[in-house]
């Protein structure tokens, strides 16, 4: 799917992003089953023609839950800072490609508290799920291990 920045904002501020959040423990967060729950979600509302989020509010054994999510976007901003997809960015009027990015936020991830990455492009969507829930797999359980490292 393709869509310009000011159609981007448009579904943002119309919520129209369709959106699921669930919670679970950090050993159910890793698990490929519910991975491959939130990556089917997301890429179910790609192929209808939305915007996807995926929430999940992590519990931990020690400290604060963590914020995990999937997100559909133009480049590695958080869906909640779309503002900064300005023109400064991107140009308002191209089409590019809407990728899916993992976000994950705690005080304990880094110094900003908050980490993205993208999980699968445009191409990457079209493939194999199970190649995106491995390599989701091992992006939670880097992160999730990072922050019980800062709180031991």
């Amino acid at each position: 799917m393709k869509m310009s920045v000011a159609d981007y904002l448009s579904q943002l501020t119309s919520d129209q992003v369709v959106t699921e959040e669930v919670e679970k423990t950090a050993a159910q967060a890793q698990q490929k089953t519910v991975l491959t729950t939130a990556i089917n979600f997301i890429i179910e509302q790609l192929d209808t023609g939305h915007l996807g989020q995926y929430k999940m509010n992590i519990k931990m054994k020690k400290g604060d839950p963590v914020s995990f999510r999937l997100e559909t976007n133009l480049i590695n901003i958080p869906m909640d800072e779309a503002e900064r997809l300005d023109v400064k960015l991107l140009d308002k009027e191209i089409e590019y490609p809407v990728n899916l990015y993992l976000v994950m936020e705690s005080e304990d991830i880094n110094k900003t508290g908050l980490r993205i990455d993208e999980l699968a492009n445009e191409t990457d969507q079209g493939g194999k799920t199970t190649d995106l829930v491995t390599k989701a797999q091992e992006w939670v359980a880097e992160h999730l291990a990072d922050v019980m490292e800062a709180r031991a």
